[in-house]
């Protein structure tokens, strides 16, 4: 199982970014070539080598849980595939927001409550706190950005959709028939993220 880390609070949805770096991966090129060509066309058009390095680092890492089939999927699909996709690879990375899918989106989806308040995401950590001594050894503005951080992903993707000022529709992601079908039958996760059950 993953360790929880709060390292996605400096993540960012990088659409860009994996727009650039999976063409190069199908390519055939390595992981230092890559980075190599963004830095020398600064691709991620950021200011210093260091930032682009940083970035590279968590965008090549959300790239590694793509095989083959699903880069060309992601590359081949539609802006909902593209979108439905960077969710899965924030989850597949992250345990907090995979376990905040899990615990609290699907459960109150499934007992026909299909919102979440800004209250479940704070219960949530609360819980984690208490599960789990790394969680609860977060200092209070770690702890703030992780809740804001893991609405941010959900929102992006369509799948928390705001409808009051705390309160969000929960919604399946719209997928192809051509991802679905691969989810259906090779990724249970990426398939949830679409039917929700």
């Amino acid at each position: 199982m993953m360790e929880y880390s709060a390292g996605f609070t400096s993540e960012g949805w990088f659409q860009n970014e994996i727009n650039i770096v999976l063409p190069l991966k199908i390519a055939g090129l390595s992981r230092s070539e890559i980075l190599e060509r963004i830095i020398e066309h600064n691709s991620f058009q950021l200011r210093s080598e260091s930032s682009i390095k940083k970035r590279f680092q968590m965008v090549y890492r959300r790239s590694e849980t793509f095989n083959l089939e699903l880069s060309k999927l992601y590359i081949d699909g539609s802006r909902l595939d593209q979108k439905a996709l960077l969710l899965y690879s924030y989850l597949k990375c992250y345990r907090l927001p995979y376990e905040f899918f899990n615990e609290v989106i699907l459960y109150n989806y499934h007992n026909n409550k299909p919102s979440i308040q800004i209250i479940d995401v704070e219960f949530f950590i609360e819980r984690k706190e208490g599960q789990s001594g790394k969680v609860a050894g977060f200092r209070p503005e770690t702890k703030k950005r992780l809740k804001s951080s893991i609405v941010m992903f959900f929102r992006e993707s369509g799948m928390l959709q705001e409808e009051k000022a705390d309160t969000f529709l929960i919604n399946p992601l719209h997928i192809s028939k051509n991802l679905k079908n691969y989810a259906k039958d090779y990724d249970p996760l990426l398939y949830l993220l679409s039917e929700l059950r």
